[in-house]
């Protein structure tokens, strides 16, 4: 574990260089996440084939996400940061030479070990340099180099994909993984390590906060929404004949900026289940609009639906896990978190792949959307169960 002061205000030098190098980082991932499904295809993958394969990434991030929480409470974070950034960029450039959809497979598996690492110290970090009264506020900021990294970065893979070549996009996205990396090397963390916490013998708390499970299930069921979208949103547009998809990015990241303070300040002030409840029918909207979508209109007013749901629902749900653990355990509480975020993630690519081959892209959309009308259920139980405010 580090030990670090606790901050006196949001807006310190640290944080603003988080946030850069977020966006870097997860403006990278995102040139590679909707183009990886087309990229299975070109190499002789059915829709269904390539659904278990873009989702075994997350299988095995969600596999890496209790080491990664153990490693970061009692490792220095930033050293954590660095080496995974510029391990994940490697690995990314590996899929240049991929000759088949069978040597995909070890270098997805080595993808998702750097990237459970890399997801979860990120945000860890980025929680050391948040006052606890405006930890709400803080993680939604956070979010926002991630949300917009990943709104330019599906677009700018699609254009060096369609301009250039599927191998030349994950070489420039490994390459500038690799220099959001770097960069975390000028950054000021200096914390003092609790030698006694790195030697003592782990438990299962120091792996998984079992409290939070439930907050990792909710956050999960949004990120199977977000899993389906961006892993067949451009095969959907092609066999609809829809031009321009990649709005969907642009379009949630933009009402993701406009929004994301307000909802920082809701959740500090009225509580998680003040956001997460509207939330969740919110996005079940936004799924009705992408199953029905027969022009670019639909698929923008779902990325303006999706952001105002989904996009203000997980960061809440995070708040509220890191606040409920403190910093002291801010990498297991990030890691239990992002279990769900892996889990939807997986279900999402894996069973949109199948469903979409057997029923269409219709039926699959509309299904996530009676998903997210269960979890608005089910978030109402546990709210009255727990008491959560």
């Amino acid at each position: 574990m580090s030990i670090a002061k606790e901050p006196t205000k949001l807006w310190g030098f640290e944080f603003i260089f988080l946030l850069i190098a977020s966006f870097i980082n997860f403006g990278s991932f995102g040139m590679a996440i909707p183009i990886f499904p087309g990229y299975a295809v070109s190499l002789g993958a059915s829709l269904s084939v390539a659904g278990v394969v873009t989702g075994m990434f997350s299988v095995v991030a969600l596999v890496g996400r209790p080491v990664s929480g153990l490693m970061g409470d009692r490792l220095n974070k930033k050293h954590l940061l660095i080496i995974s950034a510029v391990l994940n960029g490697l690995i990314t450039i590996l899929y240049v030479f991929v000759p088949s959809i069978a040597w995909v497979i070890p270098v997805r598996f080595l993808q998702g070990l750097a990237f459970s690492v890399n997801g979860t110290i990120a945000f860890a970090l980025g929680a050391e340099f948040i006052p606890k009264a405006r930890m709400g506020e803080g993680v939604g900021f956070l979010g926002v180099g991630q949300i917009v990294g990943m709104a330019i970065g599906p677009n700018l893979g699609i254009f060096l994909v369609y301009h250039f070549s599927y191998q030349f996009n994950f070489a420039v996205s490994g390459g500038i993984m690799m220099l959001s990396g770097l960069m975390v090397l000028f950054l000021k963390y200096n914390p003092v390590a609790d030698e006694n916490k790195v030697k003592r013998s782990f438990k299962l708390k120091d792996l998984v906060a079992v409290e939070l499970l439930p907050n990792a299930l909710f956050a999960g069921t949004f990120m199977l929404g977000n899993g389906l979208t961006t892993s067949f949103l451009v095969l959907m547009g092609v066999e609809r004949g829809i031009e321009g998809v990649g709005i969907f990015f642009v379009v949630n990241a933009i009402v993701v900026l406009l929004t994301r303070p307000l909802a920082g300040r809701l959740i500090d002030k009225k509580g998680v289940a003040f956001v997460v409840i509207p939330g969740f029918l919110i996005t079940a909207v936004s799924m009705l609009f992408i199953g029905f979508a027969l022009h670019v209109a639909f698929i923008a007013g779902a990325a303006v639906l999706f952001a105002l749901g989904a996009g203000t629902s997980m960061p809440a749900i995070q708040a509220d896990c890191l606040m409920r653990l403190g910093k002291q355990r801010s990498a297991v509480a990030t890691g239990t978190y992002l279990i769900g975020l892996d889990i939807g993630m997986t279900i999402g690519p894996v069973v949109g792949g199948i469903m979409a081959d057997g029923l269409g892209f219709r039926t699959t959309f509309v299904s996530a959307a009676g998903l997210m009308f269960i979890g608005f259920c089910m978030y109402l139980l546990y709210k009255k169960i727990s008491r959560v405010k």
